[in-house]
C-alpha cells in the first residue's frame, strides 16, 4: 500500500469522525498582511501571539494575496485574522478581523493579546 493510499484512508476516517470536513481549525488566528514585503511583520505578529500561547499561523509566501488569505481562513473556519499593512507596521498597529461577526478594528500591537482574549481567544494550556 502506497503512502498516498494511507493518507486517503486516514482522511476518509477523519471526515466520518468530524462530520464531513477535515479542515476543523486548531488555529484561532491567521496572521496576514496587505501589501508587499511584509513577511517579517507577519512573523513578528505571530511571535507576539505565540509568546502568549495563542494558536496562530501565517503564510510563509513572500507576498500572499489578502483575498486568498481571507478565503483560506473562512474555508478553514479560523475565527480571527490579524492583518498588518505598511502603514499599520510603521505605527505599531494591526487590524483584528472577527470573521464570525464580520467586524474589524485597528489596535496597538501591545494590546493585541488582550483584545483577542477579550473576544474569546483562549491561550493554549501547555503541559510541562
Amino acid at each position: 500500500v502506497g503512502i498516498e493510499r494511507v493518507f486517503t484512508l486516514m482522511e476518509e476516517r477523519l471526515r466520518k469522525e468530524q462530520g464531513g470536513s477535515i479542515k476543523r481549525p486548531n488555529v484561532k488566528v491567521l496572521v496576514a498582511s496587505a501589501g508587499e514585503n511584509l513577511l517579517h511583520e507577519r512573523m513578528r505578529l505571530a511571535r507576539v501571539l505565540w509568546d502568549a500561547n495563542i494558536s496562530a499561523e501565517f503564510s510563509q509566501q513572500e507576498n500572499p494575496k489578502l483575498k486568498f488569505e481571507i478565503a483560506n481562513a473562512l474555508d478553514r473556519q479560523i475565527p480571527f485574522m490579524v492583518i498588518s499593512g505598511e502603514e499599520e507596521a510603521r505605527e505599531g498597529k494591526c487590524k483584528v478581523k472577527d470573521l464570525a461577526n464580520r467586524t474589524e478594528e485597528t489596535v496597538a500591537v501591545s494590546d493585541l493579546v488582550t483584545i483577542l482574549c477579550g473576544k474569546g481567544v483562549a491561550p493554549l494550556i501547555l503541559q510541562p
